[in-house]
């Protein structure tokens, strides 16, 4: 009877134990908006405005292998998924869901924000054999496959967020390279606009200088002829009369 009474408190205590660690996880989810439940590195200001931000936001969650679920400037809220393979198991793959936000804070300057979260998936095949005698297997005869969900959560890494910050601030450096080349391009094409330009004009110029000179010339010429055709009539005429 004490035995059995021993065995009865014991059963009770660890009930009590499972009773409190079962409230004390479900009422986790209270700390959400503790300050150490909070996300680290997951913010960077950048020096451009919200337009640009937002496409090169575009352009590293597509160069990382994600693919863009919706993008809506107005908002500025950027939602990217990815099935990534573990490199080391093959039965592991991770599926991350990452959303970016990006603000404007002056018309120069933006604030993004990331956050993401992870399942962790395992891929497993369970195959079915033929057994001798009920014992042995001997001939495969089907496969099943199973998916289980090991792990999820929020990425709190930091390095997660550093990294695709990187990447932002690698890509915000080829804009800015991109734009001045452009920049330097416009400007020596407008100088050779420019240049080409005044030597039509000059040359024009000199056509018209030289085609008035030859028009001049010509003028003066028939003037010359024709006050020289006047001179050989009159002399004509004077010679008939002396004759006479």
């Amino acid at each position: 009877m004490k035995k059995h009474w021993k065995s009865l408190m014991m059963l009770v205590s660890l009930v009590a134990v499972f009773a409190t660690i079962g409230c004390a996880s479900h009422n986790a989810y209270q700390k959400a908006f503790d300050s150490q439940s909070a996300l680290t590195h997951n913010q960077r200001t950048f020096a451009q405005p919200p337009e640009v931000i937002f496409k090169i936001v575009k352009q590293v969650f597509i160069q990382q292998g994600f693919t863009v679920e919706s993008a809506d400037l107005r908002s500025g809220i950027v939602k990217a998924v990815r099935n990534m393979q573990d490199k080391e198991d093959s039965e592991i793959s991770y599926n991350i869901h990452a959303s970016a936000d990006i603000s404007e804070i002056t018309g120069s300057e933006t604030n993004v924000s990331l956050a993401a979260s992870q399942q962790t998936i395992l891929h497993r095949a369970t195959y079915t054999w033929w057994h001798l005698f009920w014992i042995i297997p001997i001939i495969p005869t089907g496969t099943e496959y199973q998916t289980l969900v090991t792990k999820e959560g929020n990425i709190t890494d930091p390095g997660f967020y550093t990294d695709f910050f990187n990447s932002c601030n690698i890509a915000v450096t080829k804009y800015e390279q991109a734009v001045k080349a452009a920049a330097i391009k416009a400007a020596e094409k407008a100088a050779e606009e420019k240049k080409a330009a005044k030597i039509k004009a000059d040359a024009e110029a000199k056509a018209a200088f030289e085609k008035a000179e030859a028009e001049a010339a010509a003028k003066k010429a028939e003037e010359e002829k024709i006050s020289a055709e006047k001179g050989n009539v009159g002399v004509s005429t004077g010679e008939t009369g002396t004759l006479k």
